[in-house]
């Protein structure tokens, strides 16, 4: 289960130059040089600052977390930047922070945004167990965990992974705000970044200013145990709307049912598949099973603009050809294992999510197409994974009262909306706004980094409300030519 793997529109932005060593703000304690932002082709101010591993242990080993200031456009920017806390867990926010930063021009106008590798991402401390995104889609795909390749991971991870948490990357986050000299901060966070961004609301409410929370994941909710019901949700509303499209319907009929059956075919039959894989044209041997075809689905699901191949491809498998889906499924696939630190995504999910499910809900996750999967395979891997012990207040939900703007995709299959309208009705000066049409993510929509843009600056942050509320879903393709016959 990942988060996040979704890609950022790109928009053409006025890069400034930066030919000099300066530092982040006059009080800055970090030296920073000029660097480029490759994967988003934005130039920066980077640094480094070292942090105690251990944070109980502060003469103990230190790590250092990777820095980068993506400068404003203003001569004289404001004093409250905005701190971009992206998802995974476990990217890496010079990465794909660094393309939002890139399509927050608007943010950029008056202020400076500021991007710092998590603990355990990025180029602070990386904890990767695998890295080989070219492995064949077979290996990627498998669900069994092998116990031996995560006590080697970590034999050979120089860290602790006991001590990559939320609360611990929090401190870390007021450990760099402090040395670049700012005193309040804005704060972004989108998927797993909310919850970070939630944490440090109510670790060091004093320095924060406002907050976007992009895709809300509190403290208190398991991601695991709501993988099925959440997914079951997103893929019922494209079933609904495909029999509500009278192209759609016409062409694919039912394709809930005939969803259902190809489930039911490959849970009692698995087949064998080869097909070319879309990018390189190799090869590629696959085992199709209903768990398959489960993993394939959901993922799917993430992109709206995937998903309106979705009755086509299912369709096309149900005949026998496999190629449409896998080549959905590979567009993000790519990008999530590229994207995800699985380390540090253990590290934090084990201690945060794993730890917390209980017999009950495990014995509840049958009743959705993921069944239960994707928590039987993290409970397997926790189970020899080090995980920190967090106390039980850090469960307990956070009700700061910063303001706040809470954005839902209405076609999100992990974050969906029920749980924005869940931590907006917690926080009282928080607004929510459900986006229709979008998966998941909702800030890189122009009125979407606009609205943002203007809920920072605005004098009455809560009457700020995105004009896309009501943006339409892409239309399906009923064919490989388009969305009409």
């Amino acid at each position: 289960m990942k988060l996040s793997g979704r890609s950022v529109p790109l928009l053409i932005l006025v890069l400034v130059s930066l030919n000099c060593t300066s530092k982040g703000s006059p009080e800055s304690a970090i030296e920073l040089t000029a660097c480029q932002l490759e994967h988003a082709g934005l130039r920066a101010q980077c640094g480094k600052l070292e942090v105690p591993e251990n944070r109980a242990e502060p003469d103990g080993r230190k790590i250092r977390l990777n820095i980068a200031v993506v400068p404003s456009h203003a001569q004289t920017p404001r004093p409250d930047p905005l701190f971009i806390l992206v998802g995974g867990p476990g990217e890496a926010a010079t990465d794909s922070g660094a393309m939002l930063a890139r399509v927050f021009r608007d943010v950029r106008k008056e202020r400076d945004i500021v991007l710092v590798d998590q603990r355990g991402t990025g180029e602070s401390n990386l904890l990767r167990c695998t890295a080989d995104v070219t492995a064949p889609l077979a290996e990627r795909l498998k669900t069994e965990i092998d116990p031996d390749e995560i006590a080697r991971c970590v034999r050979e991870l120089d860290a602790d992974p006991t001590h990559y948490t939320t609360p611990v990357a929090m401190d870390d986050l007021d450990a760099v705000r402090a040395a670049l000299g700012y005193d309040k901060i804005n704060l972004w966070g989108g998927s797993y970044g909310t919850r970070a961004a939630l944490v440090y609301m109510r670790r060091y409410p004093e320095h924060v200013r406002r907050v976007i929370l992009d895709g809300a994941a509190p403290t208190d909710i398991k991601l695991t145990v709501h993988v099925g019901r959440d997914a079951q949700r997103a893929l019922d509303l494209t079933f609904d709307r495909c029999e509500a499209d009278e192209d759609c319907q016409a062409r694919f009929g039912d394709s809930r049912r005939s969803f259902e059956s190809l489930h039911a075919r490959l849970a009692a039959t698995p087949e064998e598949t080869t097909f070319l894989h879309p990018r390189t044209g190799e090869p590629q041997q696959l085992t199709i099973d209903d768990s398959t075809l489960s993993t394939a689905v959901r993922t799917i699901l993430y992109a709206p603009l995937l998903v309106a191949v979705l009755p086509l491809a299912l369709d096309r498998a149900e005949q026998g050809s496999w190629e449409p889906l896998f080549a959905a499924l590979l567009t993000i696939l790519d990008g999530i294992d590229h994207a995800v630190a699985d380390g540090m995504f253990l590290s934090v999910v084990c201690a945060e999510d794993v730890s917390q499910i209980t017999d009950q809900e495990r014995a509840d996750l049958a009743d959705n197409f993921i069944g239960d999967t994707p928590v039987r395979v993290l409970v397997e891997a926790c189970a020899n994974w080090p995980h920190a012990k967090l106390p039980a207040s850090y469960f307990e939900p956070i009700v700061e009262s910063h303001p706040t703007m809470v954005l839902s995709g209405e076609l999100d299959p992990v974050t969906p909306p029920s749980w924005g309208e869940l931590v907006a009705g917690r926080l009282p000066n928080a607004t929510h706004h459900v986006v229709k049409g979008i998966g998941h993510g909702v800030s890189a929509i122009p009125c979407a980094t606009s609205a943002i843009a203007e809920f920072l600056d605005a004098a009455a942050p809560a009457e700020v409300v995105p004009a896309c509320e009501a943006a339409d879903a892409y239309p399906f393709l009923v064919n490989p030519a388009g969305s009409r016959p």
